[in-house]
């Protein structure tokens, strides 16, 4: 999803400034910095990662959760959208590999509270998981797409959808919202360059503005500066948030289906010819090669209901003759969850913030979708040692590991092969699906 600029503060000459008798102004962070244009490949020893539905108020609160593959320092940063209110931060350290948390209400409890997390060394990660009347967790992100694009949207009798632009940064962005559905392209004037403010989020609802849509694909494209974007989808007492993604022709979903929920497959076609795609499911025990084949029309959803396969728990690959973007939606008596998927496996995965407080269970999710099987070293990251076991993946098979070490911060997962990752976590209020961070290959 992803592309990015590495910028940070350089400690030691804002102390050097600090000394001098009239110090210039302090820098403003996140200033002038200038983003190339992004890609869906996503290395992840970007120093910056955008957390855009960190929230803690009296019914729930945010495990803002950071590993990283080498000791670093991460600074959280706050931004208060009142003007010339100062930011809240906080500062955490960890080995190399190692995690760690914050806990928003122990910084700030104001209801919504959007941040970005900066690394001295990486590669590293940051997810946020939410807690409390609800339960949802997804990872944040440190690049993305010139264009992004969330599936997953429904506009139904009893479902809400909002999307949120998050601008940490200290111009004012312009971005244009446009959408399509099973009706047709969406008539979205209204959300044609619209401003959101320096160091403030926007929340755009959707249920008036477009009704009784289920498949509602939207996308942002920035007409100047930047945002980072994330949406929400409350069904019932429960909701989800999760993260936009660019367009590739290949997604991997390590977490489909899980026990107490009905998942569906949301593809989106954004481009201008028919575009054909498979769908391969792959169980604990067995898999459903070619499950589903479907031609896709132009600016056209799909929307592909798992209930018929006889399996309560599954990973999924879709491959496509054209570029599409992808996510999996999941709903029922265990609550609501949503997420993309990734563009590609990869060697090494990191899983910040896997198992925290607040929470009943949590398990790792390993899909592996080639044809040999895969030795999976799994690293248990605690705030002071890594705890390592191995295990096999069979070829064509999704292994799930119900996680029971309570001083577990993080994971990280590696072998020699690719394969896909991700986790989900259950709360007494609902459940969460998400994908993990792929890390490059050095």
């Amino acid at each position: 999803m992803k592309r990015g600029v590495t910028f940070g503060v350089i400690v030691a000459c804002a102390i050097a400034a600090a000394l001098l008798p009239q110090p210039p102004p302090a820098a403003v962070p996140l200033a002038g910095v200038v983003i190339d244009r992004p890609g869906i490949e996503s290395p992840i020893d970007a120093s910056i990662w955008y957390c855009a539905w960190a929230q803690a108020n009296a019914d729930r609160d945010s495990v803002m959760a950071v590993a990283s593959m080498t000791p670093a320092e991460a600074e959280f940063t706050f931004p208060v959208a009142i003007p010339g209110e100062p930011a809240d931060t906080a500062l955490v350290a960890t080995l190399g590999p190692g995690a760690a948390i914050v806990t928003l209400s122990d910084v700030a409890q104001r209801g919504d509270s959007p941040a970005f997390v900066e690394f001295s060394d990486g590669p590293a990660a940051a997810a946020v998981t939410v807690v409390g009347d609800v339960v949802t967790s997804d990872q944040c992100v440190s690049q993305g797409p010139d264009e992004w694009f969330f599936s997953g949207g429904s506009t139904m009798t009893g479902e809400t959808i909002v999307l949120r632009l998050f601008n940490p940064f200290p111009e004012v962005a312009k971005v244009t919202v446009t959408g399509f559905s099973e009706i047709g392209v969406e008539a979205l004037g209204a959300l044609r360059s619209i401003s959101v403010n320096p160091r403030s989020w926007r929340d755009i609802s959707f249920e008036e503005l477009l009704r009784q849509r289920q498949s509602l694909i939207l996308s942002v494209r920035s007409d100047e500066g930047l945002v980072v974007p994330a949406m929400a989808l409350g069904v019932g007492a429960d909701e989800a948030w999760w993260g936009g993604s660019g367009l590739s022709t290949s997604w991997e979903f390590p977490v489909t289906q899980a026990e107490g929920v009905e998942s569906a497959l949301v593809i989106a076609n954004p481009g201008i010819s028919a575009v054909e795609v498979t769908i391969d499911l792959y169980g604990t025990d067995v898999a459903f090669s070619g499950a589903f084949t479907f031609t896709v029309s132009p600016q056209t959803p799909l929307r592909v209901g798992l209930s018929e396969v006889d399996a309560d728990i599954l990973g999924a690959r879709i491959s496509a003759t054209g570029p599409v973007a992808a996510g999996v939606v999941g709903i029922g008596p265990a609550g609501t969850a949503v997420t993309t998927g990734a563009a590609e496996p990869a060697r090494t995965w990191l899983l910040p913030g896997l198992r925290s407080q607040g929470l009943d269970t949590g398990a790792l999710w390993l899909l592996n979708t080639s044809d040999e099987p895969i030795a999976v070293t799994v690293g248990v990251l605690t705030g002071s040692d890594i705890l390592n076991s191995r295990q096999i993946v069979d070829p064509g098979r999704l292994v799930v590991i119900p996680l029971i070490d309570e001083d577990a911060l993080g994971y990280i997962v590696s072998a020699a092969e690719s394969f896909s990752a991700g986790w989900t976590v259950r709360g007494p209020s609902g459940i969460a699906f998400a994908t993990g961070v792929a890390v490059p290959d050095a």
